[in-house]
């Protein structure tokens, strides 16, 4: 998914609210993209601490790295 940062703050935030998990593109530190599923937890100082549905873990993202978010569809869990 591709959105811009406002749109992905505001999604992480409501997700944080409703328990909703989200598809998020993510670039990490050696510049390799990825996609996660995940559930935020928390989002603040610019991280989004998310259960990590693909990992199944518990990580922190920086939001910097979040390249888009996007809603499941209701049976992609």
């Amino acid at each position: 998914p591709r959105t811009g940062s406002a749109e992905t703050l505001a999604t992480m935030q409501a997700a944080v609210l409703t328990g909703e998990a989200l598809w998020i593109g993510y670039v990490n530190a050696e510049g390799s993209a990825s996609q996660r599923v995940i559930a935020p937890i928390r989002v603040e100082g610019g991280f989004v601490t998310a259960y990590d549905h693909t990992a199944d873990e518990i990580r922190t993202y920086p939001l910097h790295r979040v390249t888009g978010v996007s809603e499941l569809a209701d049976d992609t869990l």
